[in-house]
């Protein structure tokens, strides 16, 4: 049990500072920065996200 524990706690603070690095010099105050993500994510991106999320509300 505390194995399990470590790992979602370790796994869960990876994610934490790697989301950090990546987005920490993103300009979010203004709508392309913050809705579309600076105009750099590629179509199939988008519309997967859309999908997926679709889907899960089924």
């Amino acid at each position: 049990m505390a194995f399990t524990i470590f790992t979602f706690v370790a796994f869960t603070v990876l994610v934490a500072v790697i989301s950090y690095v990546k987005t920490k010099g993103d300009d979010q105050t203004t709508a392309d920065g913050y809705f579309l993500a600076g105009r750099g994510l590629p179509g199939f991106v988008i519309a997967g996200s859309l999908l997926l999320t679709n889907l899960s509300a089924e």
